[in-house]
């Protein structure tokens, strides 16, 4: 279970969150720190498709660069570019995944703007 769960974590936080829809507990939770908090498997489906039409309309890449994982747990940290009209935005992120029985129970995101060093 633990590399299914680091799998499903890993695609999430890359962006391919449709990997992850058949694995969302119905409950699940989605705190996007300091943003919104988004509760339940279609409010999270439906942020989350929102958020995959954006990365279509621009021009993104992701680096995952640490991933810690745990039989229930997994944490990956990371960095994002976002080109679009000229600009390019810098995003540095910390994304912390809880499985419970086989379920993807809760999201918590850290995301800050960055400038590129």
């Amino acid at each position: 279970m633990k590399s299914l769960n680091k799998q499903i974590s890993l695609e999430f936080s890359g962006g391919n969150f449709e990997f992850a829809y058949q694995y969302l507990a119905d409950d699940v939770c989605f705190n996007i720190v300091g943003n919104e908090i988004i509760t339940g498997k279609d409010a999270v489906i439906e942020f989350c498709t929102k958020t995959a039409k954006y990365f279509s309309e621009v021009t993104t890449k992701f680096n995952l660069d640490n991933v810690i994982a745990d039989t229930d747990c997994v944490a990956i940290n990371g960095t994002a570019e976002f080109y679009a009209e000229g600009r390019v935005n810098y995003i540095s992120s910390c994304d912390m995944y809880k499985f419970n029985d086989g379920r993807l129970k809760e999201i918590t995101s850290y995301c800050i703007s960055t400038k590129k060093e």
